[in-house]
């Protein structure tokens, strides 16, 4: 039993690296879709600036688990692309708030609409029980890990 458990996690934690990069490929796809000249890591730096807004840059460099450099760095060209704006927070003059501009808001939800569309061409062939099962399963899955 126990070599059964064995070979089984061997073959998702396969699966799951497997995955894992062609996920960082849809992701590229994606930034390229939001803005030609954007990098993965922004698109994805989007996506959580969309998600908790408005965010403070401490709390947002939290969620995202990385260091304040790359994402102050990548915050300015998001900002200089017109994608990310930023506004003093009224209750903590210190602080500063990110949001989304609406030419941000208008790229994210195309790539958006792309992403859908590509995950909705590789499940074709399923049912929709099977696909609310894998969607139970993956998210109880994120549950666990983070």
């Amino acid at each position: 039993m126990a070599t059964d458990t064995n070979d089984a996690l061997e073959n998702l934690e396969k699966e799951l690296v497997t995955l894992a990069r062609r996920l960082r490929g849809l992701q590229r796809t994606l930034s390229d879709e939001a803005h030609p000249d954007l990098e993965p890591a922004q698109y994805a730096l989007l996506n959580h600036v969309e998600e908790l807004a408005p965010v403070r840059m401490a709390d947002l460099v939290a969620a995202l688990e990385v260091d304040k450099g790359p994402v102050s760095r990548a915050c300015a060209r998001l900002e200089e692309e017109g994608l990310l704006k930023r506004a003093a927070d009224k209750s903590d003059a210190r602080a500063t708030l990110l949001t989304l501009t609406a030419n941000g808001k208008r790229k994210l939800a195309a790539a958006r609409k792309k992403r859908h569309k590509v995950i909705e061409d590789l499940l074709k062939d399923w049912s929709p029980a099977q696909v609310k099962t894998f969607a139970t399963q993956v998210s109880r899955f994120n549950k666990l890990s983070g």
